[in-house]
């Protein structure tokens, strides 16, 4: 990003919800199992927040979790940049009028029962909008979680702001979310560490009364630490708007949206969620068409395909090789390519030559490619792949099946096999040898290699892939399905970016 982007970010009345000097907040105790703010704050303390700059407000205690407690906000000798208020819901307007006049004109309001229970929240709901009017306030909520962010420079290496009650944590990366639930916003961190989707800033904001999602894309649009964007949404409030800055984004930074109404039962659930009004299904699939957004209604799929898109690495166009050394898995991979409208194109016989030296005698020289067995892991990571990312006759690889040895070869010793002494190295060595140097390759090129470990996430080696931002899956069915997503994204963007250019023509 450029200079003047990021100085843009930070002129944003959003950066300071996500990069606070100094936080109060109101509803924390040293109770953690009954109530929802005493997790919050420990996760504020423990993520790297400076302790000097957290003044919990309680009108009964005087130390909170090691940190000296305020009766009053207005007994806080600084006016502090955010207000975290975890509050039953009828306080709430009482203690926004105190942070008013302390000054304060952030704040996160996670209470619940506001407009979502029906007509006494509304009136609630209508007097914390009336007061945040009167005092120039900006808040994120009610009935939220707040945010994380995954950069937030606190006093530790690698420091986290995290207002979420989950108290797991991703690993940082580029990939940020906003979410009208707190379950999308946080409870996945722990299917995200293990599947390596590397978060950079999560949003949740529950009923939008103030901020909404349409302000957290603006923000993210030009935010440095994000190029991969997933969107939760129950409801658009301003849709127009929305529609356009959706069009401009996703012409450089994919968006991933999960829609979940369009249906009765789903009408009935988001209206006792958020108070939302969820529109007809067939509109939202209008609108995510029309604006490049990749649409899906499942969670697995949504985070897989954020992963996908964090790489990087878009193609140039949907002509799949597939490498196996399982008959089954490949017919299976090939027939899904095909349904999502993939070429598994047939390779043409100077390829066939050139793959020839790299393969055991007993593969079947096509696409997909079944080696049946391949014992020599350096054709199997470099010269394969290689030779087809150089050929100029394919856009994309998926690999099956890369082994991690070290478990491998303890099978075999505890069996009472002999010891191979050349395939007894580390996985730190393996990478360097058999992963890295077919990256470059893989970034200069932009063709993208995926593959598949069948020993699970949990493997020491599959873990390799996973902190190096190399794509790996445990099971054949994603990748082929990432890679479709990626192909149709840069088709879309391909498309836009050429109406963009044939305007500025007509207009000069």
């Amino acid at each position: 990003m450029a200079d003047l982007e990021q100085n843009y970010t930070k002129e944003h009345f959003l950066y300071k919800f996500l990069n606070p000097s100094s936080i109060c907040v109101f509803g924390a105790n040293n109770e953690f199992l009954s109530t929802m703010g005493a997790m919050q704050l420990r996760n504020i303390i423990f993520g790297g927040f400076p302790r000097d700059k957290i003044y919990p407000i309680h009108p009964r205690l005087d130390e909170i979790q090691g940190l000296k407690a305020y009766k009053e906000v207005r007994d806080v000798p600084e006016i502090p940049d955010l207000a975290f208020i975890i509050l039953p819901p009828h306080i709430v307007p009482k203690v926004m009028e105190e942070c008013g006049e302390k000054g304060i004109k952030r704040l996160i309001i996670t209470s619940g029962g506001f407009k979502e229970i029906g007509e006494d929240g509304i009136s609630l709901s209508n007097q914390i909008d009336a007061i945040a009017t009167k005092y120039n306030m900006r808040f994120i909520g009610p009935n939220c979680l707040g945010v994380y962010n995954g950069w937030f420079e606190g006093i530790m290496d690698n420091s986290k702001f995290n207002t979420m009650w989950i108290y797991e944590t991703p690993e940082r990366g580029n990939i940020s979310i906003i979410a009208q639930s707190g379950t999308v916003a946080s409870h996945l961190f722990w299917y995200c560490n293990k599947i390596g989707v590397k978060i950079s800033k999560s949003f949740s904001i529950g009923n939008e009364n103030n901020i909404d999602t349409v302000e957290c894309l603006e923000f993210l649009a030009n935010d440095p630490e994000t190029d991969v964007i997933g969107i939760y949404i129950e409801e658009v409030k301003r849709g127009q708007k929305f529609i356009n800055l959706a069009k401009i984004i996703s012409r450089t930074k994919p968006i991933v949206a999960i829609y979940a109404g369009g249906s009765q039962a789903a009408f009935r659930s988001i209206k006792g969620h958020t108070g939302s009004i969820a529109g007809d299904d067939k509109i939202y699939k209008t609108v995510f068409k029309e604006t490049g957004i990749i649409s899906t209604s499942s969670i697995k799929e949504f985070l897989y395909y954020l992963r996908a898109f964090s790489y990087g690495i878009i193609p140039k166009g949907k002509r799949l090789a597939i490498i196996t050394d399982s008959g089954g898995c490949g017919a299976m991979m090939a027939k899904v390519a095909e349904q999502l409208n993939l070429e598994v194109p047939e390779f043409s016989e100077e390829l066939k030559a050139k793959l020839l030296p790299y393969l055991p005698s007993v593969a079947n020289i096509d696409n997909p490619l079944d080696l049946t067995f391949q014992f020599n892991q350096y054709n199997l990571y470099i010269k394969i792949p290689k030779t087809l990312i150089n050929s100029g006759e394919v856009d994309g690889i998926i690999i099956y099946a890369v082994f991690g040895f070290e478990e491998v070869l303890d099978v075999v010793k505890k069996s009472g096999g002999k010891s191979y002494d050349e395939f007894d190295i580390s996985n730190d060595v393996m990478k360097n040898v058999y992963l890295k140097p077919i990256q470059k390759l893989v970034h200069k090129k932009a063709i993208p290699v995926f593959y598949i470990g069948p020993q699970g996430y949990d493997n020491p080696w599959i873990r390799e892939f996973i902190n190096d931002n190399i794509p790996i899956f445990d099971l054949w069915d994603f990748p082929v399905k990432c890679f479709s997503i990626l192909a149709d994204y840069a088709l879309y963007r391909q498309k836009v970016n050429n109406q963009v250019k044939n305007e500025d023509i007509l207009d000069a």
